[in-house]
């Protein structure tokens, strides 16, 4: 992530209806997840890669024992209570925790790795068999716009090549779902508005109004596509919830 976004990414997670509904979405999974987990007597164990420094932990330990990475020293420190639970260190090979995971939470970090697809094989080693993965990513190619370089991504995700990426690494895809769909137009101008220096770029927190509206219609748009049990035909951002198999395949 760019030093200057960095430093107000926190404020942007608890204030902004993108982070909160994107949040909202998140909880509703984990729930689901932790519901069909075969867990015996220990609380389950969650890993929250990428994690800001556990501004999401107050919510996520509703559900079992919470651990998180997360490599910018500006993100690391700013939720102090859930300091000794952040471990500073970058998800890659050399990440080696000392037991598996029954749910494993990668949001929007993806985009972040150029080899995506040696970060899955990762990711499903650090699972327990029939554990979980929850995903997010930004999502169409042709949305790509300053907002993807300042935040250093690789690259934008579709919905089919990425469920092919992830059956080869080995998951089970339990749900792969656009999300903000309704918000295409938006994002579209935002790729021709922009400022094209970086230095100039800030995303912000909208008007107390502005923030409930689009918090609504998005939270409006999943409730329809839950009721339908339907994703809808495009969006701005990929959920995808996947599953590491209790038996292997050779």
């Amino acid at each position: 992530m760019h030093q200057s976004y960095s430093q107000y990414y926190a404020d942007l997670w608890r204030r902004h209806w993108w982070w909160r509904v994107r949040h909202e979405v998140v909880l509703r999974e984990l729930s689901r997840a932790t519901q069909q987990l075969a867990v015996t007597t220990q609380p389950p164990r969650f890993l929250d890669i990428g994690c800001a420094g556990g501004v999401a932990f107050d919510d996520f330990s509703r559900f079992g024992d919470v651990y998180g990475i997360e490599p910018d020293s500006q993100l690391v420190d700013s939720t102090p209570q859930w300091r000794q639970r952040v471990e500073q260190v970058m998800f890659g090979p050399e990440y080696q925790p000392q037991q598996p995971f029954d749910v494993i939470l990668m949001l929007d970090v993806l985009e972040h790795i150029e080899d995506d697809r040696a970060a899955l094989d990762k990711l499903l080693g650090l699972l327990k068999p029939g554990g979980y993965a929850i995903l997010t990513v930004p999502a169409l190619g042709w949305l790509w716009s300053v907002h993807d370089d300042i935040n250093l991504h690789f690259r934008r995700y579709h919905r089919r090549p990425l469920k092919q990426l992830l059956s080869q690494a080995g998951f089970q895809v339990r749900r792969l779902s656009y999300l903000f769909g309704w918000s295409l137009p938006l994002v579209y101008l935002r790729k021709w508005l922009s400022p094209r220096d970086l230095k100039e770029y800030h995303v912000e927190v909208p008007s107390a109004a502005v923030n409930a509206i689009f918090a609504g219609l998005t939270r409006g748009e999943n409730a329809v596509s839950n009721l339908l049990g339907i994703s809808p035909p495009l969006g701005s951002s990929l959920l995808a919830v996947v599953q590491r198999p209790m038996i292997e395949q050779t």
